[in-house]
């Protein structure tokens, strides 16, 4: 009987050889996503920011799942909460920031996909990439344009320079 065990183990193990699968065969790959510190970081200097320059803005940092990592807000409306994170998801999504999907509005084709998958073409969401990987996603809404600029997209980029720039 012991015999006959040994013979089927045997059978097996060089089945399992045979297929190519190993005990150590690597079925996932490490991701890297913004950490909680960063995001921190992010989200402080462009608080920072807003209050000296007296503007309403709300900042959502999220991860590489799109789960929010940290999040504040300054005297912005619930509209201006919202769409912060309509631009960080759009952001995250695309891999580009938010703005950048305006241009896709000038076709029929353009408009439909934007609103089916729900993205958000107005600056102030920016991707947060490490080499060319998205790590993570910021938006930032709330703020009035001033000089024809977008206060959401400068407050949003000087969080996230405050952050990596450090680490060039």
């Amino acid at each position: 009987m012991h015999v006959k065990a040994a013979a089927i183990a045997a059978i097996a193990a060089v089945a399992l050889i045979a297929s190519g699968v190993s005990a150590n065969a690597q079925v996932t790959e490490p991701r890297e996503t913004i950490a909680y510190d960063g995001a921190k970081q992010i989200v402080d200097t462009c608080m920072t920011m807003a209050r000296a320059k007296h503007w309403p803005i709300a900042i959502w940092v999220l991860d590489i799942t799109g789960q929010p990592v940290y999040f504040a807000s300054l005297g912005a409306s619930e509209v201006g909460v919202t769409t912060a994170r309509f631009k960080a998801e759009t952001a995250l999504r695309t891999g580009n920031p938010s703005e950048a999907r305006a241009q896709s509005l000038t076709t029929p084709v353009g408009q439909l996909t934007t609103a089916k998958i729900g993205l958000f073409p107005v600056a102030g969401g920016i991707p947060l990439k490490k080499g060319d990987q998205v790590i993570g996603a910021v938006g930032a809404g709330g703020g009035r344009p001033e000089n024809g600029q977008s206060v959401d997209q400068i407050c949003a980029q000087a969080g996230i320079d405050a952050v990596f720039k450090k680490e060039r």
